[in-house]
């Protein structure tokens, strides 16, 4: 008796999980009929159960027809209990024929359909509506029992407490597991509108976005297809990202996903050069994040062309160059001002106090430029400063040393020696001004143009001010033009040296 109770029981469980599966699909494809639907296909169920049911007395059969009807006043209301209770009735009278049994099926069927289908209706908690129900159901079952026990003497024991408990113990698990497949329902239905919406979202969103699984692109809306150089968006799928890199930044941009794949929480972002589809080369910022696509771990990329802003940014980066090469140039020759010669001067300073290595200054002027002027014009005057200057850089240009426009026709020069190399540079500067035999016939020195130089040599240190410097290799250059300009004189603190 328990294992075809258990049989019964079985294929009760196995309807209700295809019908729970089926009851959308008729929601969508008959909303006016549904109820009539649902009323027929517990129906039809009930009549197989009734050809499965136990004989427990001579005509009268025990199953879980009755937990049919609760089922279908549940899933489909009043009409749909009524409907299932008259099929079950009908097939009741026909198949066994009219007799006692039949007349009480016919009235607990009834009273089940009435009570389980006001239940359904006014009782909103699920868990008080179903125990209504079954309890409802156990009432009925139980006075058959008593009815049958008090009429032919009928012992109630063991089979109404077993009947009992199956009914008991089959509602409330069944109960429990349509709210099972109720709660799968929700959670799938949450999770697909879930992903809907962020397909919604990816579509429409302005950047290019694309989930890719360890670099294979699984999915793209339009935009990204569109940046990377494709007529549709689906021409990504199965692509893998790195053919889309620069081949210079392939090793560096992989070594960069290895260290993102293992810290699954963070957020990057890049800029990065892409070679397109099409081969048009693109600049891309770009973020990329870890998500969850289709149960598995997934990385999602939002991106975007930065090209016209890169573009820009490279413009202004020229500008601003050439605004600071201007700024630290002489407007007239071209080379280094003072204003960079300062700042070149304090860092060689620094330099040199660092390693305690020798320093030295070398500051010339053309002799009697004012006369040239007088002579020749501003315009020749002009020329000459251009020309002096180039020489003086060509000769400083082998080595690591600097010359800037002091001031007016006056120069400075850094070098990295000691006095020795210094004198040698020095001298070699003056040669090579007086090489050019640029004329000045009214200079009372030389009939060509000719500088005065004069130079100073030190290790920096505390003791000594880097405008100290200055002043002492000035000094010198005041001692050449006092001793005939045309020469190159060294100042040492202690005395003097001339060349």
């Amino acid at each position: 008796m328990i294992k075809d109770l258990f049989l019964n029981f079985s294929l009760f469980i196995f309807f209700l999980f295809g019908f729970h599966r089926l009851q959308n699909i008729l929601r969508q494809k008959l909303p006016n009929k549904f109820q009539i639907v649902v009323g027929m296909i517990h129906g039809i169920f009930g009549i197989i159960l009734i050809l499965f049911g136990i004989h427990v007395f001579e005509i009268n059969i025990l199953d879980f027809r009755q937990l049919a009807i609760i089922s279908a006043a549940y899933f489909g209301g009043f009409r749909a209990a009524i409907i299932t209770g008259m099929i079950i009735v009908a097939f009741r009278l026909s198949y066994f024929g009219i007799n006692e049994g039949s007349i009480f099926a016919f009235i607990t069927i009834s009273i089940n359909v009435i009570v389980s289908g006001f239940i359904s209706k006014l009782v909103k908690n699920y868990w008080f509506k179903w125990i209504y129900m079954i309890l409802c159901v156990m009432i009925l079952s139980s006075s058959f029992f008593f009815y049958q026990h008090i009429k032919y003497s009928h012992q109630l024991f063991p089979i109404m407490p077993i009947c009992e408990s199956f009914i008991l113990m089959g509602g409330l698990f069944i109960a429990v597991f349509i709210s099972f497949l109720n709660r799968n329902e929700e959670i799938k239905l949450a999770l697909k509108e879930s992903e809907e919406r962020y397909r919604s979202l990816i579509e429409t969103s302005p950047d290019g976005i694309f989930v890719h699984k360890n670099g294979i692109i699984m999915l793209a809306n339009e935009k990204a297809g569109t940046l990377l150089g494709t007529e549709k968006s689906k021409d990504l799928i199965g692509l893998n990202i790195f053919h889309l890199l620069d081949p210079n930044l392939k090793s560096k941009s992989f070594d960069s996903f290895e260290i993102f794949s293992h810290f699954r929480d963070t957020i990057v972002q890049k800029d990065n050069n892409y070679t397109r589809l099409d081969g048009k080369a693109v600049d891309l910022s770009f973020s990329e994040s870890n998500i969850i696509y289709e149960t598995k771990e997934a990385t999602m990329v939002v991106f975007r062309d930065i090209s016209e802003q890169k573009n820009t940014e490279r413009k202004l980066q020229q500008a601003n160059k050439l605004l600071h090469q201007l700024s630290i140039s002489d407007g007239l020759t071209g080379i280094p001002n003072r204003r960079y010669f300062e700042e070149m001067y304090k860092l060689k300073w620094e330099e040199a106090q660092a390693s305690q290595k020798p320093l030295s200054l070398i500051i010339f002027d053309i002799d009697f430029f004012k006369k040239f002027n007088d002579s020749y014009g501003h315009l020749e005057g002009d020329k000459c400063l251009k020309i002096v200057a180039n020489t003086v850089s060509k000769t400083l240009d082998i080595t690591s040393d600097f010359c800037a426009r002091f001031g007016g026709e006056e120069f400075i020069g850094i070098c990295d020696t000691d006095e020795k190399g210094a004198c040698i540079i020095a001298e070699k500067i003056r040669k090579s001004v007086l090489d050019l035999k640029l004329p000045n016939m009214n200079s009372g020195v030389n009939q060509f143009v000719t500088i005065s130089i004069g130079v100073m040599s030190l290790v920096p240190n505390l003791s000594i001010k880097m405008e100290d410097a200055v002043d002492y290799a000035d000094k010198a250059l005041y001692t050449a033009k006092l001793n005939g300009r045309n020469q190159v004189h060294f100042y040492h603190i202690d005395n003097e040296i001339f060349i």
